[in-house]
């Protein structure tokens, strides 16, 4: 009885142990975010985005009503690039994601709404490609029954849905937008993801596949984000 309550005790305490990690490094992360969004809201207009803006407005683009004129949005969108990570092996990479999508529709919001859909879903792709890819390739030596590839289409599947659901973590950078001549609306929308957010969902999301194939998924994630993006 001493010997199962001693073991309860052990787990309890471990559990208390990993949570209170995890709980440090939420904030430690929020942490650096904050720090970094302080950055931007003191940041001034950087001459290459005055440059790049004062082409975008030559060609009749215009910030929308409320939002951060157009120089500014891009000198946000210079500091998100410039802001850095370690990975395992020490190399610095890009911290934030951009990427951009461009769609006409009749009305401002729905060229938004559809220009920011299309920025997440070719970053989705990408990922769901990449990572389907490498898992594919793990298993090319394998023997190809029937149960394993069954197995590939339920994983391919799977990080479908994990990436969709991933990628709803967007921060828009820059919104802007055109009135065309025949009056409908072309907006460009441009979002960024954190990398270490993005690696975490995914880690999460795709838990059940990684605790069956021991930390090698876990690697190809890491890789991917690190490599590709």
């Amino acid at each position: 009885m001493k010997k199962i309550l001693f073991a309860i005790a052990a787990a309890l305490m471990t559990a208390t142990t990993l949570n209170a990690q995890t709980a440090a490094e939420q904030a430690q992360a929020q942490a650096s975010l904050n720090a970094i969004h302080m950055k931007l809201l003191n940041a001034k207009p950087s001459k290459q985005a005055k440059k790049q803006a004062k082409e975008f407005k030559r060609q009749g683009w215009k910030e929308p009503a409320g939002e951060l004129a157009i120089e500014q949005q891009l000198t946000q969108a210079q500091l998100y690039a410039m802001e850095q990570i370690t990975d395992a092996s020490g190399v610095n990479q890009r911290r934030f994601i951009q990427v951009t999508g461009r769609q006409t529709s009749g009305s401002y919001n729905a060229g938004f709404a559809a220009a920011r859909a299309a920025a997440q879903t070719e970053l989705a792709s990408m990922l769901q490609t990449e990572i389907v890819a490498a898992w594919q390739q793990k298993i090319d030596n394998q023997q190809q029954t029937a149960t394993t590839a069954l197995t590939s289409d339920k994983f391919d599947q799977r990080v479908k849905a994990v990436v969709d659901q991933t990628l709803t973590g967007s921060i828009p950078v820059v919104a802007i937008y055109r009135v065309l001549p025949n009056d409908m609306y072309e907006v460009e929308v441009r979002l960024a993801y954190d990398k270490l957010e993005v690696m975490k969902r995914l880690h999460q999301g795709l838990q059940q596949q990684m605790e069956q194939d021991g930390d090698k998924l876990e690697k190809i994630v890491d890789q991917i984000i690190e490599t590709k993006l």
